[in-house]
C-alpha cells in the first residue's frame, strides 16, 4: 500500500485550543492521534487501565484498586473491545490505524513523569482501546446511573417483603410503583415474591460501589437549537464532572484541505469530533436516559443455570488480576441467556438459590459502528448526513443536529433493546419471552426535523413519540429543558449573546414550583416568608438559595425516612449516592402534582405538614447568611493524585464556588456518588450562528495534562468567570 501524505501543522490557540492544517483526513487523524498522545496521554492510560482491570498491576494494589479491577473484570468491556475489531470494515481500519499511530508515535517520545515515579511504562496503543474508551465512557456514569435506580428498586421490593404485616407490605409496593409513573405496573406479585428470593450482588443500599471513586461520572447536559429567524443557531453544554484535572474534553480546530473546517470537542483516546461545528453543519448531545440496562432473575442449582425447563452449564470466562503486592487472584465470569451473572467470581463454585444476571446492550457491541459513525461526520454536509452518522452512535444520546441551509433536527441515538417488559424491574431470565429479542436498528430510534416551533431542546428530559419505540423509563426531571423554552418562547430576537446568557441562567423552576404550589405553608413561616421574596437564582452571592437547599433536603430526608427507606438509608442515599442527583424528578412528583396524593398521605394536611416542618428545621439549624458559593464548591483534583499533595504545588484548585443547583441551566450539583465528590457542571460551552464561521466557547481546564505546561489551567478562570473565547472555524484566528 502506498504510504499517505502525512504532512500537516500544528500550533495552539489561546493555550486552550490544538489547531491542525492538513491535506487530508489521514493527516488529520494521525495528527490528532499524536496530540492526544503528547498532550492528555495520563488522562487516556488513567481511564484504560481502570477499564482494563489493570491497576493492581500497573498503579496501585489495594483493596479498593482490586475492587475497582475486578467489577472492570465482571463487566468484560477490554475483553469484548478486542472481539469487537472484527467488526471494523477495512475503509475505517485504515483510518483508525493512522489515528493510532499518531499516539503511538507521541509514547513513543516519551511518558509522563508521573508514571515514571510509579515505575510504570504505557504500553502501545491499540484500536481495540480505543474501542475500550467508547465502551468505557458509556457506561461508566451513563448506563450505570440506569443500574444503580433498578438496584435501588430491586432492594426497596425486598425491604417491603420484610415487613411483618401484609397491608403494610402492599402499601410499601404501591408507593415504590408510584415512583416509576407507570414502569413498575406490569410487575405481578409471583414476581416481586420471586425478587424478595434474590442474592444481591455489589447492592446499591446500604453498600454503595465505593471503590468506584475513580471514575469519571458522565451525565447530564443542555442543547438547543433555533432556526426561527430563517438560519440555524446552536448552543449546547455538556454537564459532566468538572472538579478534575485536566478537563474531560481536548479542543480542537481542524482545516483539513477538500474537506472542510471544523472546530469542537473531542476524546482522548478517540478520533474526531464529538460535539462542534463544521463549514456546512452543527452537532452536539445531551444523555438520553435510555435504558440500556436489564436485570434478569436466575436459577441456579448444581452450578447450573436453568432455562425453560432444562439446566445449562454456564458459560464461564476466567480472567486472572496480577497484582503487585499479593497473589494473582483467578476469576470466574459466569454468564446465561439472558446476560451476566451477579455472583462473587472469585468463587470457583456457586450455591444453589436466585441470582440476578445484569444485560447491558452495549457490552458486545456498538463500540465499532460509533467509532465509524464519529468519524464520518467529518464527511456531513447537512442534517440528513447527520441522521445517517449519529443514529449509528452506541452511546445513548439526545443529538441536536443543523446545518447552513436552516435546518434543525433531533435523533435519539443508542443501542435500545427489544424487550418485553418496562425493563426497570427483573423478570425471569429462565422463560425465553422474556429476554431481549434482539436490538433496534438506529434509524428506528426517534427522529425529527424542522418542526413547527422552530426551536427544539433537550436537557436529559423524556422525549418520546407513540409512533416509535419507548426508550426511556427513568428520565431527569423537566426543569431544565422547561425553562430553556421559556426564555426562548418568552424572547424571540435569538442571538448568539441571547444564548451565551442563557447558559448562565440560576433560575430554579424546582424552586419555583414548591414555593409557589405551597405558597400558603411558607406565609406562615418566617423562613418561609424570606423565600417568598427570593427570586429563585443560584448565584454564587445568593444566600437565600443555601436556604432552600437546606429545606429540600430536610424535606426529602424526613419523608422517605418515615415512608420508604427509614433514616439511615436515606441519609446515605442523599449523602453517598447519585440517585437523588439523577432521578430527583420521581420524588418531586409526590409532592408538586396530587395524583398519588392516595398512596402516601392520609391528607393535604400531612403533606403540607411534612413542608411545615422542614422550613421549621432551616429555622432552627440552616446558616441564614451562607452564601451559596460557601456551600456549593469544590477542589478540582489532579486526575493522578486526587488532591493528596500541597496546593503550592499548583496541581489542584481549590474551592472553586459552582453557581446553579441540579434544577438550573448552569447545572450546579455537587454531591457524593460511590464515595467521592463529583459534579454536574457545564463541561464545555459552545454558541455558533451558522451565518457566520464565528464560535464561541469555554472549557474548565485546558489543552494539557502536564503540570507544568503553560496550558494545564489555561481555560479555568474564564470558565469560573463566565468568559467566552472567540475563534473561527476558518483558516484564521
Amino acid at each position: 500500500m502506498e504510504k499517505p501524505n502525512l504532512d500537516y501543522t500544528s500550533d495552539v490557540l489561546d493555550n486552550v485550543t490544538r489547531h491542525i492544517s492538513c491535506e487530508n483526513v489521514n493527516s488529520f487523524l494521525f495528527a490528532q492521534g499524536y496530540y492526544h498522545g503528547k498532550d492528555r496521554l495520563m488522562q487516556m492510560e488513567m481511564l484504560r487501565l481502570i477499564a482494563q482491570g489493570r491497576l493492581c498491576e500497573c498503579i496501585k494494589d489495594s483493596d479498593e484498586t482490586f475492587a475497582i479491577d475486578k467489577y472492570m473484570r465482571e463487566l468484560g468491556i477490554n475483553h469484548f473491545a478486542k472481539e469487537e475489531i472484527q467488526n471494523i470494515d477495512e475503509e475505517t481500519n485504515i483510518l483508525l490505524t493512522h489515528y493510532v499511530d499518531g499516539i503511538n508515535k507521541a509514547i513513543s517520545e516519551g511518558h509522563p513523569f508521573e508514571f515514571k515515579i510509579l515505575g510504570h511504562k504505557p504500553s502501545e496503543w491499540r484500536i481495540s482501546d480505543t474501542i475500550l474508551t467508547i465502551k468505557a465512557m458509556s457506561f461508566l456514569g451513563l448506563a450505570q446511573g440506569q443500574q444503580d435506580l433498578e438496584k435501588l428498586i430491586i432492594q426497596l421490593l425486598q425491604n417491603a417483603q420484610k415487613l411483618n404485616d401484609k397491608n403494610d407490605q402492599d402499601t410499601q409496593v404501591e408507593r415504590i410503583k408510584s415512583l416509576a409513573k407507570g414502569a413498575l405496573d406490569t410487575i405481578s406479585d409471583s414476581e416481586i415474591n420471586l425478587i424478595s428470593k434474590v442474592k444481591v450482588y455489589n447492592p446499591l443500599i446500604p453498600e454503595s460501589y465505593k471503590f468506584l471513586k475513580n471514575i469519571p461520572k458522565i451525565q447530564a447536559s443542555n442543547n438547543w437549537v433555533s432556526n426561527l429567524k430563517g438560519h440555524a443557531i446552536h448552543a449546547c453544554d455538556p454537564h459532566l464532572e468538572c472538579n478534575r484535572l485536566p478537563a474531560i474534553w481536548y479542543e480542537m480546530k481542524a482545516n483539513i484541505k477538500n474537506v472542510g473546517n471544523f472546530f469542537g470537542i473531542s476524546m482522548p483516546g478517540v478520533p474526531g469530533f464529538v460535539m462542534g461545528r463544521s463549514d456546512d453543519t452543527a452537532f452536539s448531545f445531551t444523555y438520553g436516559f435510555m435504558d440500556m440496562v436489564d436485570h434478569f432473575i436466575e436459577e441456579v442449582r448444581d452450578n447450573k443455570y436453568r432455562f425453560e425447563s432444562n439446566l445449562f452449564d454456564f458459560k464461564v470466562r476466567r480472567d486472572v488480576i496480577k497484582r503487585k503486592k499479593k497473589e494473582d487472584v483467578e476469576l470466574y465470569i459466569r454468564e446465561t441467556h439472558a446476560g451476566f451473572l451477579e455472583a462473587d467470581s472469585e468463587n470457583k463454585n456457586i450455591i444453589d438459590g436466585h441470582y440476578l444476571s445484569m444485560a447491558w446492550s452495549c457490552r458486545k457491541r456498538g463500540g465499532a459502528k460509533t467509532l465509524k459513525a464519529i468519524i464520518d461526520l467529518l464527511y456531513a454536509k447537512n442534517v440528513d448526513d447527520l441522521f445517517g452518522c449519529v443514529s449509528n452512535v452506541a452511546i445513548s444520546c439526545n443529538w441536536l443536529l443543523s446545518d447552513s441551509s436552516g435546518n434543525i433536527a433531533y435523533h435519539q441515538s443508542g443501542v435500545l433493546p427489544k424487550r418485553a417488559h418496562s425493563g426497570l424491574y427483573p423478570v425471569e431470565g429462565f422463560f425465553k419471552q422474556n429476554i431481549w429479542q434482539g436490538y433496534y436498528e438506529g434509524h428506528q430510534l426517534y427522529h425529527f426535523k424542522n418542526p413547527d416551533i422552530k426551536i427544539i431542546a433537550t436537557a436529559n428530559n423524556r422525549i418520546q413519540h407513540e409512533q416509535f419505540p419507548t426508550a426511556i423509563n427513568a428520565p431527569m426531571a423537566s426543569y431544565r429543558k422547561d425553562r430553556i423554552e421559556e426564555l426562548l418562547f418568552g424572547n424571540k430576537d435569538h442571538s448568539v449573546e441571547m444564548f451565551k446568557q442563557m447558559q448562565s441562567d440560576t433560575f430554579s423552576r424546582q424552586a419555583d414550583l414548591y414555593i409557589n404550589v405551597f405558597h400558603s405553608v411558607f406565609e406562615k413561616n418566617e423562613i418561609g416568608k424570606r423565600l417568598l421574596a427570593w427570586k429563585r437564582h443560584y448565584d454564587v452571592d445568593n444566600c437565600d438559595a443555601t436556604i432552600f437547599e437546606s429545606f429540600y433536603r430536610n424535606l426529602l430526608k424526613d419523608f422517605f425516612s418515615d415512608h420508604l427507606l427509614g433514616e439511615h438509608v436515606t441519609t446515605y442515599c442523599m449523602d453517598e449516592t447519585s440517585i437523588i442527583a439523577d432521578f430527583y424528578g420521581l420524588f418531586d412528583r409526590i409532592f408538586l402534582t396530587n395524583d398519588i396524593d392516595h398512596i402516601w398521605f392520609k391528607d393535604s394536611k400531612e403533606k403540607e405538614h411534612y413542608i411545615e416542618s422542614a422550613l421549621n428545621k432551616c429555622l432552627e439549624e440552616a446558616p441564614k447568611n451562607m452564601r451559596w458559593g460557601d456551600k456549593n464548591r469544590y477542589k478540582m483534583k489532579h486526575i493522578l493524585f486526587d488532591g493528596k499533595l500541597p496546593l503550592i504545588l499548583g496541581f489542584d484548585i481549590d474551592n472553586v464556588e459552582i453557581p446553579g443547583n441540579r434544577s438550573t441551566i448552569t447545572q450546579g450539583a455537587v454531591y457524593e456518588a460511590h464515595g467521592r465528590t463529583t459534579s454536574f457542571v457545564p463541561s464545555w460551552k459552545m454558541v455558533t450562528n451558522h451565518v457566520s464561521p464565528d464560535v464561541y466557547t469555554v472549557l474548565p481546564g485546558g489543552l494539557s495534562d502536564r503540570r507544568f505546561s503553560n496550558n494545564y489551567k489555561s481555560d479555568v478562570s474564564n470558565w469560573i468567570h463566565n468568559r467566552y473565547r472567540h475563534n473561527v472555524i476558518t483558516n484564521g484566528k
